[in-house]
């Protein structure tokens, strides 16, 4: 089964790998290349795809 790893202050699937340079020992850090986030940090948030698409559907339904 696939997993989503999605930004933990934007919730947008926009998360990559960021380049860590301090070690082994270190955490990985994962960097949201979205526009208005900008998240740099060693959380994230890991869903099924089917949730991702219940929660958006549930925060459009929201916003009416």
């Amino acid at each position: 089964m696939t997993r989503i790893r999605i930004c933990p202050k934007c919730k947008n699937p926009t998360l990559k790998n960021a380049v860590n340079v301090s070690g082994w020992l270190a955490p990985n850090l994962f960097e949201c290349t979205s526009r208005n986030c900008n998240y740099v940090g060693p959380l994230f948030l890991e869903i099924d795809p089917e949730d991702l698409k219940e929660e958006k559907n549930s925060f459009e339904d929201d916003s009416d």
